[in-house]
């Protein structure tokens, strides 16, 4: 990509805030190098490992990259002989701990991110080399006793002979003869000996080696005799000891040498999944998207963000670009109004997807672009002699002479700083030129001959940036379709300029400039009422497509709950009758036990069960039932007609009399109902010849079993003055029964008496599975008295 490009679209600016998001130096290092890529390819990696880096860190946190450090230098160190620092080696350590458990966190989760994952599977892992340095260096960075047995016995003999040294000084110190000599009673090293300080003016009393006086004089630093051999040995002994460590040092040096291509490989991929991670952060904090990517030239932008702007104040931009009738876009307008940042905003976004950014914006499509050039701002250099209009020329001749067949080329004033004729002239030969090139043009510019020229040039889009003329304040949307205006006569005099002036400047304005002026004037303001339209349309488009996602998913939920409804009704009516075959039976072998009506028991029996089988085996739901409910609902009924009344379970009954108003009387079976006309379903005629009579039986089995119940059981019992051993049966059958009616709210009137029959009738409820709930009535409906029950569905 062009080096000058990079610059005036900021693109530094972004390197930086990708840098800011880095969790170590390596990936900080990559961040402030990353570039736009040519390579399709390339761009599309890198555009997933940003997707799959955003999916990671919303579904499970931030990529583990603590404890992670830049070891190249070491690694560097290590490669030529030199030694490591323990230091050096712990960061080693943690850094690689560090790779290690980021290696974990990415394949775990290999499902969200495979690209990064395999990435993550290059990251290799040093268990020996590990187990080598833990066991040579301690975590405070000294070397353990443990590196070496040499070590270990040259500290020793350090210790035995530092304690004796310590043992003759303590010995000087606390002796009454020298203890008024000393300034302190303490120990100091001086040049690496043990000394005594000692009063300048005792120094000829204290036998022994001067090596040191303080600054004003008054204190000595003395060796005594007495310790002079042992410090010779003991600084042999340290000498000793400090070679071992060199010796441990260099052998584990030697080990990290032979890793040396594994640990900067691994180094490598840790430093790029860094980056990865870094913008995943970037793009969440700016509220970015994804671009989709093309290669047929096409850039669609809608409410997009320059990434350097206050996102309080910056006005998002739509910009349409590379179609098969727009290859180029002419900006106009006056100054301030936001075409500079126009070009910017495309560029800049061009080279973020290009280096694997997603972009600030509501929705993107990019095109892949081999070159981006641009040529923006005032570059003119009074070193090099260069005017405003020879830096816009000399940048311009570089971008002709390097264009190749897949550029976008930003041009801001284009063909200004001179001449405007001939700057107009020069302009559009340049424009002419890069669509010859297939080249991705935006361009802004004042000049109203390039206005015109855009009309009539296939390939070139007018567009404008929106300017209150109430205000006196652009609003920074980009008009598509219409050229801008300077409106530099509506802003003179809104500024106060005096009326003749104006008034004379318009009447200086060719009658064909003010016309169309006027005209572009016109359009201006009717595109921008179309966009405001087309804006508001696709906002609805919007809205109604989340209504219909909803209402379908709503229409399948019910569809669903309906089939569950009818397979539970269909177990709970097989439930019933086997448990009413259950009791039969019972009594039939009580029967058969007493020895009574033996032959007519049995043939009974065979009754009841072929019954109960014919029952059982009519039961059931069609498995793709009849959509009933997709029926029409009738407006006017007739007197005789056949309907369905879905609030019955689809049951079929005769109209009774013509409908009057919103209801209508309906036979249904033994049951005279009044129903509103939405209940109600006319029937066609493959379901009249069905059904020819209006009989319950035309629904499901389990369904008329429960109507017919409903018409028949009473939702209050009562058993007053019965004895336990007598109403318990009755309060049996009668819960058989309304529990096959389908009856939920239900009451058993025992009365209060002693309170037996109730203690009785309670104990048996508390046991029975058709029973939900067991409670005393409210007082003002029989207190003690009665029972309410609830029963299960």
């Amino acid at each position: 990509m062009d080096d000058h490009s990079l610059r005036v679209l900021e693109f530094d600016a972004v390197r930086k805030l990708l840098a800011e998001r880095t969790a170590c130096s390596l990936g900080g290092e990559r961040a402030r190098e990353l570039a736009p890529t040519p390579l399709f390819a390339f761009i599309l990696e890198w555009q997933q490992e940003t997707t799959e880096a955003r999916k990671v860190t919303e579904a499970h946190g931030p990529f583990p990259l603590g404890g992670i450090h830049d070891i190249r230098r070491s690694l560097a160190h290590a490669d030529v002989g030199q030694s490591l620092t323990p230091h050096e080696f712990l960061t080693l350590v943690s850094t690689l701990m560090g790779a290690s458990k980021l290696k974990s966190f990415l394949v775990r989760h290999a499902e969200k991110a495979p690209l990064l994952s395999d990435r993550a599977q290059g990251i290799q892992e040093f268990p020996p080399l590990l187990a080598q340095i833990e066991l040579c260096i301690g975590r405070s960075g000294d070397v353990l006793d443990s590196a070496s047995p040499a070590l270990a016995t040259a500290r020793a003999k350090v210790r035995v002979t530092h304690r004796r040294v310590e043992e003759k000084l303590n010995a000087v110190l606390n002796s009454s003869v020298t203890r008024g000599m000393l300034m302190d009673p303490t120990v100091v090293l001086r040049d690496g000996r043990r000394c005594l300080p000692v009063k300048s003016e005792f120094k000829r009393h204290v036998p022994g080696i001067v090596h040191d006086q303080s600054g004003t004089g008054a204190t000595v630093f003395i060796e005594p005799l007495i310790v002079v051999e042992l410090n010779n040995e003991l600084r042999q002994l340290e000498a000793l000891e400090q070679r071992e460590i060199e010796k441990v040092l260099q052998k584990l040096t030697e080990s990290v040498k032979r890793l040396g291509e594994k640990l900067y490989s691994s180094v490598e991929i840790v430093a790029g999944l860094d980056l990865a991670s870094a913008k995943a952060k970037l793009a969440d904090d700016f509220q970015c998207v994804a671009p989709k990517l093309n290669q047929v030239g096409r850039v669609v932008l809608e409410e997009a963000r320059h990434p350097l702007l206050d996102p309080e104040i910056a006005v998002p931009i739509n910009v349409h670009l590379g179609d098969e009738h727009t290859k180029a876009l002419l900006i106009t307008g006056p100054n301030t109004g936001g075409k500079t940042v126009t070009l910017k905003t495309v560029g800049l976004f061009t080279l973020m997807a290009q280096s694997g950014l997603h972009v600030p914006a509501s929705h993107a499509e990019l095109a892949h672009f081999t070159q981006v050039f641009a040529d923006i701002g005032d570059e003119q250099s009074i070193t090099h002699s260069l005017s405003t209009f020879s830096a816009h020329i000399r940048n311009i001749v570089t971008i002709l002479k390097s264009l190749g067949t897949q550029a976008l080329v930003l041009l801001d004033e284009v063909g200004s700083g001179t001449d405007p004729g001939e700057g107009a002239a020069l302009a559009k030969a340049i424009l002419g030129d890069l669509l010859a090139h297939n080249a991705r043009v935006i361009a802004t510019t004042h000049y109203g001959e390039l206005k015109e020229f855009a009309y009539s040039r296939d390939g070139i889009d007018n567009a404008a940036v929106e300017f209150d003329l109430e205000t006196l304040r652009p609003t920074y949307r980009i008009l598509q379709g219409v050229p801008g205006s300077s409106n530099a006569f509506h802003i003179a005099r809104r500024l106060g300029m005096p009326p003749r002036v104006v008034d004379a400047a318009i009447e200086n304005q060719s009658r064909a400039g003010a016309d169309a002026a006027t005209i572009m004037s016109r359009l201006e303001s009717a595109k921008r009422s179309a966009d405001n339209e087309r804006q508001n349309a696709q906002k609805l488009r919007k809205e109604l497509d989340v209504m219909k996602l909803k209402y379908e998913e709503r229409l399948r939920d019910l569809e669903s709950l309906r089939r569950e409804a009818k397979e539970r009704a269909t177990e709970e009516a097989r439930a019933v009758i086997r448990q009413k075959t259950e009791k039969m039976d019972n009594l039939i072998g009580e029967l058969r036990r007493m020895g009574k009506e033996g032959r007519k028991t049995q043939s009974t029996r065979k009754k009841m069960k072929d019954t109960t089988d014919e029952l059982i085996g009519e039961i059931g739901y069609e498995k793709d039932p009849l959509p009933f409910d997709e029926a029409p609902i009738p407006t006017v009924l007739k007197r005789g007609e056949r309907v369905r009344v879905t609030s019955l379970g689809n049951a079929i009954g005769n109209v009774l009399a013509d409908s009057i108003g919103k209801e209508v009387a309906v036979q249904v079976g033994a049951m005279r109902v009044t129903v509103p006309l939405s209940a109600l379903r006319t029937l066609n005629g493959t379901e009249i010849a069905a059904v020819p009579a209006p009989e319950i039986k035309s629904t499901s089995n389990a369904s008329a079993l429960a109507m017919s119940k409903a018409l028949e059981v009473s939702h209050e019992l009562t058993v007053i003055g019965l004895r336990a051993n007598a109403a318990l049966p009755r309060v049996d059958k009668w819960l058989d029964d309304a529990y096959a009616a389908g009856l939920l709210n239900v009451r058993i009137v025992h009365g209060k008496g002693t309170g037996a029959l109730r203690k009785a009738i309670w104990e048996t409820l508390k046991t029975d599975n058709r029973v939900q709930s067991v409670a005393l009535a409210h007082p003002d409906f029989g207190g003690a008295g009665a029972t309410e029950l609830v029963l299960r569905q």
